[in-house]
């Protein structure tokens, strides 16, 4: 992504570089035109990350897409919405919530939800701790629900403490 900035001579118009949420993930968009922008977002443990065009023009975000997409190695929906196999290493499960969040649009998806909610599930406490933390790249009221579910019922202390944080970020918004 860097090449491809550096060779549009983009110009930043936010980042979340001195916000509180910069300990945990990297946020910076960059104006296209005055009608175009694109947002890159990594998360900074896992070190997934999506990039967003939008913009006003719907023809001129999908130009763009295409040549973003062209140029990087995008995941498909199906690739993403793929489980992972029950030998898959803990941190690529987690790389997988992650993924999953950060894929989603901002109107709800109960396709990506529901794989989110199956490994708030699981019975490693792990991967329930990280589809707690895939939870803070939506904005889905089903995901309070769900915190609330493991912060007052997980068996694991962890679990519980992290989704109580967690849940006490929302109100920080």
């Amino acid at each position: 992504m860097d090449a491809i900035i550096r060779s549009a001579g983009w110009q930043v118009v936010d980042s979340n570089a001195e916000r509180g949420d910069a300990n945990y993930k990297k946020t910076v968009t960059w104006g296209v035109t005055s009608e175009l922008w694109v947002t890159y977002v990594e998360d900074l443990i896992t070190q997934v990350s999506v990039v967003i065009v939008f913009g006003v023009d719907r023809n001129a975000v999908e130009a763009l897409t295409l040549r973003i997409s062209a140029l990087l190695t995008p995941y498909s929906r199906q690739d993403v919405l793929a489980t992972p196999s029950e030998d898959t290493p803990k941190p690529e499960v987690a790389r997988h919530l992650v993924r999953l969040a950060l894929s989603a649009s901002e109107a709800f998806d109960a396709e990506i939800f529901e794989k989110i909610k199956t490994a708030a599930g699981h019975s490693d406490p792990e991967i329930r701790n990280a589809a707690a933390w895939a939870t803070v790249y939506l904005s889905w009221a089903e995901c309070e629900f769900l915190l609330r579910r493991l912060a007052e019922n997980d068996p694991d202390e962890r679990v519980r403490e992290g989704s109580r944080m967690l849940i006490e970020s929302l109100k920080d918004g």
